[in-house]
């Protein structure tokens, strides 16, 4: 599982507990997943519910590293030792 799907594990996880949805019903998960995440406002303030605070953050996290330009993600990467040079493929 890469980071971004784990992020988007961990705000699926916590919306359902949020707003009661069953688990199990991964499409309505994903398709609140999806809405969460399109209608995130970066600028908007933090929730004082610190439930809806972590669902900020874990949007916020997420969309920061969905977007990161693919060379700063490919360093990022790299660092962490999971890039490898096209040669190592062969």
């Amino acid at each position: 599982m890469t980071e971004l799907e784990t992020k988007r594990a961990a705000i699926a996880e916590l919306l359902a507990r949020i707003e009661g949805l069953d688990p199990r019903d991964r499409s309505v998960l994903d398709e609140r997943v999806d809405l969460a995440v399109e209608r995130f406002d970066p600028g908007a303030p933090e929730p004082s519910d610190p439930a809806r605070a972590d669902l900020h953050r874990l949007i916020r996290d997420f969309r920061d590293l969905r977007d990161l330009p693919a060379d700063r993600n490919n360093v990022r990467l790299a660092e962490k030792g999971e890039v490898f040079a096209p040669e190592d493929d062969a």
